[in-house]
């Protein structure tokens, strides 16, 4: 009985010190052909964390995963403007004055285009 409750108390313990994030979709836009998704969000791990946007490409019917964005994530709230060009193009849009930590050029076979970006180096 004793080692059963050590053993709860203990996941209790390394459960509660586990960050927890979770993503907040702002905008969702499907490609031409309506097979693929491009997701504006920001991810929130509590407040050691501060505001961030992101971008995935996903297939259509694919839920965002509670991970990072695979195509571009920035430091703060930015408002972005997606286009697809193609299915095989999508144009990322936004006026940035703070740091950018990914920025892909092809994700998911899709050629990822920037404007109206600086890009800057990822502090450590």
């Amino acid at each position: 009985m004793r080692w059963t409750l050590a053993t709860l108390i203990t996941a209790a313990l390394i459960a509660g010190c586990a960050p927890i994030c979770e993503n907040e979709v702002s905008a969702a836009v499907r490609s031409p052909s309506g097979k693929m998704k491009a997701v504006v969000f920001n991810r929130g791990c509590g407040a050691t964390v501060g505001f961030n946007t992101q971008v995935s490409v996903l297939p259509a019917e694919a839920a965002l995963p509670n991970a990072g964005g695979n195509v571009l994530v920035v430091d703060d709230d930015v408002p972005l403007a997606l286009h697809w060009e193609s299915d095989g193009s999508l144009q990322i849009a936004g006026t940035l004055s703070s740091r950018i930590f990914k920025q892909e050029p092809v994700v998911a076979g899709v050629r990822i285009t920037y404007s109206n970006y600086k890009r800057s180096e990822p502090t450590i």
